[in-house]
């Protein structure tokens, strides 16, 4: 299964309290990251959503904001009658020692500290049923988001199957070419070595001399990387059609097919052929640039 490790979605949960807004995206990374921004009413509940985040994906940089459209019932403030009522005394009799008589200004003693407050959900009646409010956000916010990032995991399957096939194509090619040059190219190292005994006037036994060239050649016979390779590709669309997303592992058997095609070069001198398995180095790294989005 191919899951994409980019995604974002917008939810909104109505409440007699206000409106809230769930944000969240994710962008690719190398373990496990969350970000959790909420309102500072709600800032004790950030370790609760890191909780319940964690067990939504395995690795990439998760960004959770929440916003609170506030309902107006419940944003206005709430008179602290005795705080105020001592305000006023006060004043009074600050006015009689100095023989004043000018009326109290009863807005600029509400701004003094703790004439009001605002009211909290104890006060509502609302606190019990805070966490399943926001349980009930968070999951519609989290099946949004995997949604997104299933549909664009299934881009990047496409587009990787799409550069398999052409690695495929490609080693093929490098097996058939090296088939019909591995002969001439045994046949050309045993002309040589014939030619370098002939000049030193050595005589070598015919059994000896061949075995000689079979070391030589084993040197830079190719036949075992070819296979592995092959088995490779099989491994990985098998490991792709996991049940969970396994970017890691994919990411591992891109590693070994591009160890095998650099041992493959190294031993081969034919220009047609290493062509070829540049072509298919670059194939596989098509292939590792989707890959590094998959979780």
């Amino acid at each position: 299964m191919y899951i994409s490790m980019t995604g974002f979605s917008r939810t909104q949960l109505q409440t007699s309290w206000g409106t809230l807004n769930l944000e969240m995206s994710s962008v690719n990374h190398r373990y496990q990251e969350i970000y959790v921004k909420l309102p500072r009413e709600f800032s004790s509940w950030e370790p609760w959503f890191h909780q319940k985040l964690r067990k939504y994906f395995r690795r990439g940089k998760v960004q959770l904001r929440m916003e609170v459209l506030w309902a107006p019932t419940f944003k206005m403030a709430r008179i602290n009658r005795d705080v105020f009522s001592s305000y006023c005394d006060e004043f009074l009799q600050i006015q009689e020692t100095l023989g004043q008589t000018r009326e109290l200004e009863l807005e600029a003693i509400a701004s003094l500290p703790g004439a009001l407050s605002l009211p909290t959900f104890e006060d509502i009646g609302e606190a019990d049923k805070l966490e399943m409010t926001f349980d009930k956000l968070l999951t519609d916010g989290v099946e949004s988001w995997q949604k997104m990032r299933s549909l664009e995991g299934e881009h990047l399957k496409e587009e990787v199957l799409f550069h398999l096939g052409e690695l495929e194509r490609l080693v093929g090619e490098v097996e058939e070419k090296w088939l019909t040059a591995k002969n001439t190219a045994f046949q050309t190292l045993r002309d040589r070595l014939s030619e370098a005994l002939t000049a030193l006037n050595e005589n070598l036994d015919e059994s000896r001399f061949l075995q000689e060239i079979v070391i030589l050649t084993d040197k830079w016979d190719v036949s075992e990387e070819l296979a592995r390779i092959k088995s490779h590709v099989v491994k990985f669309l098998v490991t792709g059609e996991d049940k969970e997303s396994s970017g890691r592992k994919l990411d591992f058997i891109i590693q070994e097919m591009n160890r095998e095609i650099n041992t493959l070069n190294s031993k081969i001198a034919d220009a047609d052929i290493r062509w070829l398995s540049v072509d298919a180095k670059a194939a596989l790294e098509r292939m590792r640039e989707q890959i590094q989005n998959v979780e």
